[in-house]
This record gives structure tokens, sequence and C-alpha cells, in this order.
């Protein structure tokens, strides 16, 4: 298991707030292996629950940020430019618990197999409405659980 007091100032700040949260998701975590410059920033890399595919959430602390992503498509970003110093460890929790909770999806668009982009779409109590893209575009959204998952094929 990973020694979190290891871990710096930053990561080990974030990882204390994460796992009392997700205490759970603390076996998933390791020192992140791809950062060569930040060798104790953290990684949790937390399978799908429906699947158990490797291609789930990660959450790095790397480069003094908090990315999150999801699927081999979405990754998003929360840091000190992106609402001050002081909020933006709440704001990527917040996240979390939204997209968990299944309080929102992730929708990716692609055309003739290439990946235009991924956002976030927040869900209702009926699910997240379907977004408006262009002709020719296939969409498909994706939630934690897979409450929400759907493929759209292109309109024509």
């Amino acid at each position: 298991m990973i020694d979190l007091t290891r871990l710096n100032d930053h990561s080990r700040r974030f990882a204390h707030l994460l796992f009392r949260q997700w205490p759970e998701w603390l076996r998933h975590a390791r020192y992140d292996p791809w950062e060569d410059f930040e060798k104790e920033a953290l990684l949790v890399e937390v399978p799908c629950p429906t699947d158990g595919s490797r291609h789930g959430l990660f959450i790095t602390t790397s480069e003094w940020e908090i990315a999150i992503g999801f699927g081999a498509d979405f990754h998003t970003r929360f840091g000190a430019g992106d609402g001050g110093p002081a909020d933006f460890y709440a704001e990527a929790l917040a996240f979390l618990d939204d997209f968990v909770e299944e309080r929102c999806a992730i929708a990716s668009a692609r055309q003739d197999g290439q990946w235009l982009g991924a956002w976030r779409v927040d869900a209702g109590p009926q699910g997240p409405e379907t977004p408006v893209v262009e002709d020719g575009v296939d969409l498909s959204l994706r939630s934690w659980r897979g409450t929400w998952d759907r493929d759209l094929p292109a309109r024509t």
C-alpha cells in the first residue's frame, strides 16, 4: 500500500480529503509512475464498478493540480488558476461526488471514427439530456455505474 506521508504537500492534502470520502479507493492508489518531475505525486485508478475495466476513473495530483479522467476519452483539470488555491480541492471532490452518484455523465463525440471531444453532461431526475451535435457525429454517454450509458449514431 502507498505511504501517504511520502507524497508532496499538495498530493497528501488532496489524498487525505479523497480517502476520507472514498476510503475503499486507497487500495487503487500509488505514486504516479509517469511523473518524472514530481515523483511524490498521487495516481488513483479505480476500475469501473460495472465491468472492472481499467478504463475506469483516474485521478492524479501531478503538476500541483488535480486531473480526473474517465474512460479513454475524458479528462478535466482543477488547479489554482481555476478558482483560487482555497477551493480547487473542493471543486474536484464535488465533481467526483456528482460523477459517482450519477448526477452527471460524460458525453463523447466522434466523426468518422475520429474523436472530437468529451464533456460533462448534468443529469436531472430523468437522466442527462441528449446533447445536440452536428449531423454526422456519433455520440456516446457514459456514467459511473452505467445507468445513463447509451450510444447515439450520427444523424444524417
